[in-house]
């Protein structure tokens, strides 16, 4: 996913840095999560990870990078919905891995809706976020996974990890400068691409690791002793609230409550999300606190 601050590119040099200081994996807390990029890559080199944030989509990618450590099963999925069971046997998909199938199943197979993000995030609502085929595609993936979910045809993991992808692959096809802030007047080049999902294998690694959606000094203090802090907070006034909202409302979803929206960009109504870190008066005391749980 385009994020700000992400720190994929950074990843050999913060790793390389652990093993130069001849620091050994152990307990480690990833206190400002985002797309989980550090908490899945000390994952893999044999960290116990507690990663938070105050996002949802932050928490439904460390579900999927951080908490899940082997392929999930389908079984319940394929007894349960005889469309599924076919289309998994079809030739289109029989010969890939059961979780990307499934992948490609919801984003070409499922019936397109007129839903929640058709509505307010495609031209049919007034937004040009997505086009109205691609934000079809995106809503009827989001409601399969919800019923799927729902009456227990998939686990948590494959939930988070087929949530994971949809928001990947939603931010793939998005008419944006990279956050949704705006959306650009013209359709540009990927925009007009169809929706994929592409399911990532979870990564192998320790058990015990865990996903927290909530302030990060509050975490610390439940998780208790570590032998690592990566403290990645904000480093501006920038209140990712706002600029990941249409993430954030494919996370969360709305099927039991329905989001009021506001404004040209359809931002969530009283959203409380909002971080210590981007304000000047807040940020020491913030800091202070975490080092202090």
């Amino acid at each position: 996913m385009r994020y700000i601050g992400n720190k994929t590119r950074l990843l050999p040099f913060i790793l390389g840095t652990l093993r130069r200081l001849n620091i050994a994996p152990g307990s480690a807390h990833d206190a400002f999560a985002g797309t989980a990029a550090v908490g899945r890559a000390l994952k893999a080199a044999g960290w116990r990870v507690a990663s938070s944030d105050l996002m949802t989509y932050s928490y439904v990618f460390q579900r999927a990078y951080v908490v899940a450590r082997r392929s999930p099963s389908l079984v319940a999925l394929r007894a349960g919905d005889v469309d599924v069971r076919r289309a998994l046997r079809s030739p289109a998909l029989c010969d890939e891995p059961p979780l990307r199938a499934l992948g490609t199943y919801l984003a070409t197979c499922v019936e397109p809706e007129h839903g929640f993000v058709t509505e307010h995030f495609s031209p049919a609502g007034g937004r040009m976020y997505f086009t109205e085929a691609n934000a079809r595609r995106i809503d009827a993936a989001r409601h399969a996974l919800h019923r799927w979910h729902g009456a227990g045809l998939i686990g948590d993991d494959a939930f988070y990890i087929l949530l994971a992808a949809l928001i990947e692959g939603a931010d793939r096809a998005a008419n944006t400068a990279g956050v949704y802030a705006a959306f650009i007047k013209r359709w540009q080049p990927n925009a007009a691409r169809p929706v994929s999902l592409v399911p990532e294998m979870p990564t192998a690694g320790p058990a015990g690791a865990s996903a927290h959606r909530g302030d990060a000094t509050e975490v610390a203090s439940r998780i208790g002793a570590l032998d690592l802090l990566y403290v990645d907070p904000p480093y501006n006034s920038r209140q990712y609230a706002g600029y990941y909202h249409v993430p954030e409302l494919i996370a969360r979803g709305w099927f039991d409550e329905r989001p009021v929206l506001r404004g040209k960009t359809g931002l969530i109504a009283h959203h409380a999300e909002r971080s210590a870190w981007c304000a000047t008066r807040r940020v020491a005391p913030a800091f202070a606190a975490l080092l202090g749980a």
